[in-house]
C-alpha cells in the first residue's frame, strides 16, 4: 500500500479546512482564494516544503509556518523560502509564523544588506487553552455544531497556554474529536490533527491518534486504499508472473522442437523434465545444443 497517497489525501483535506478558517482565526486582513504548491525547488533542484501556502485575492502569497522550537536560523530558512517563492512567480509573500505557548519572543526581522526581511509572529501563549478546552468540551458534549474557528481551536489546543501539559492537551483534543457527532466535522478535525500532530505530538498522543483515527472516515479511507492497492498489486504480480511463466513455457517448447530436430527422438521423461526447468537452464541448453552429441547428454542439466 502506498501510504504517501493516503497521507496526501488527508493533508489535502487538512489544507482545505485550514484555508476556510485561518484568516479569521489569526485575525489576518486577507482573502484566500486557493491553495498554492508547497514544494519549492531552487536552482540546484534541492526540494523544500513550506507548512501552508495560499494564493490571496490580491494576487500574492499567504505563507504559514508552525514552530514548537525557536532556532535562531529559522528566520533565515523562512527568508530562503519566501525569496524562492518570489523568484518562482514574482508574487509578494506575507509570512505568518505560529509559535507554541512555550515561545514568547523571537527574532522577526533580518537585515541582510540589500534584503530587508520580516515575518509576522503569532504567539499561541496569548490564547487561554484551558478556557478554550472548557468551551469546546461543553459544545461537543451538547452536540452543538463546531464552526471553522472551533475546529482550528481544537486542533491548536496543545499549542496554547495551559495549566496542563502539552501531551495531555493533545490527548484531550483527540478524545474530543472522537466524540464529535457530525461525521464531516469529525473528519475535518481528524485531518487537521493528523497534519499537525507530527509538529507537536509526543509518542503517546501520536499512538492515541492512530487508535482513534482507524475508526473514522480517514481510517476507512486507509482500509479501502489498502484493499484497492492490494488487489491492484495482486493483479500486477499475477500478470507479471503469467507473462514470465508463458515466456518460459514458450522457450521450453521451442527447445524441445530443436532437440527433436537434432536427435529425431527425445524420451518423454526428458520432455517432461525440460518443461519444468527454469528459464536460465533452458537458455544454457539452447546455448550448448550444438555441443550435445547424444540425447543422454541432457541429463547433466536435470
Amino acid at each position: 500500500m502506498d501510504y504517501n497517497k493516503i497521507e496526501d489525501a488527508v493533508l489535502k483535506k487538512a489544507m482545505e479546512v485550514f484555508k476556510q478558517s485561518a484568516v479569521s482565526f489569526f485575525g489576518i486582513d486577507a482573502k484566500i482564494i486557493s491553495v498554492a504548491e508547497t514544494e519549492i525547488k531552487n536552482i540546484e533542484i534541492k526540494t523544500n516544503y513550506t507548512d501552508y501556502l495560499f494564493y490571496t485575492e490580491d494576487g500574492n502569497y499567504l505563507h504559514f509556518e508552525f514552530q514548537t522550537t525557536d532556532k535562531k536560523d529559522d528566520i533565515k530558512r523562512f527568508l530562503y523560502y519566501d525569496a524562492s517563492l518570489f523568484y518562482k512567480e514574482k508574487r509578494k509573500v506575507r509570512t505568518i509564523v505560529v509559535y507554541s505557548s512555550d515561545i514568547e519572543d523571537v527574532e522577526k526581522y533580518v537585515d541582510a544588506g540589500t534584503i530587508q526581511y520580516k515575518i509576522e509572529p503569532f504567539y499561541m501563549k496569548n490564547l487561554d487553552g484551558d478556557e478554550k478546552l472548557k468551551y469546546l468540551q461543553n459544545k461537543i458534549s451538547n452536540q452543538k455544531s463546531l464552526s471553522n474557528e472551533d475546529i482550528l481551536s481544537l486542533t491548536f489546543l496543545p499549542l496554547m497556554s495551559s495549566k496542563i501539559s502539552k501531551g495531555e492537551r493533545a490527548i484531550k483534543s483527540i478524545e474530543m474529536a472522537e466524540d464529535i457527532a457530525e461525521e464531516n466535522i469529525k473528519m475535518q478535525c481528524m485531518s487537521m490533527l493528523y497534519a499537525l500532530m507530527d509538529k507537536f505530538g509526543d509518542e503517546v498522543s501520536k499512538k492515541k491518534l492512530k487508535e482513534v483515527i482507524i475508526l473514522t472516515e480517514i481510517g476507512k479511507m486507509i482500509r479501502d486504499e489498502a484493499l484497492k492497492e492490494g488487489i491492484k498489486e495482486g493483479i500486477k504480480e499475477g500478470i507479471k508472473e503469467g507473462l514470465k511463466e508463458g515466456e518460459t513455457k514458450g522457450k521450453a517448447n521451442l527447445l524441445i522442437k530443436q532437440l527433436l530436430k537434432k536427435f529425431k527422438k527425445v524420451p518423454d521423461e526428458y520432455i517432461n523434465q525440460i518443461k519444468s526447468l527454469s528459464e536460465e537452464i533452458l537458455d544454457a541448453i539452447a546455448t550448448d545444443i550444438f555441443e550435445l552429441e547424444k540425447v543422454e547428454d541432457l541429463k547433466k542439466y536435470f
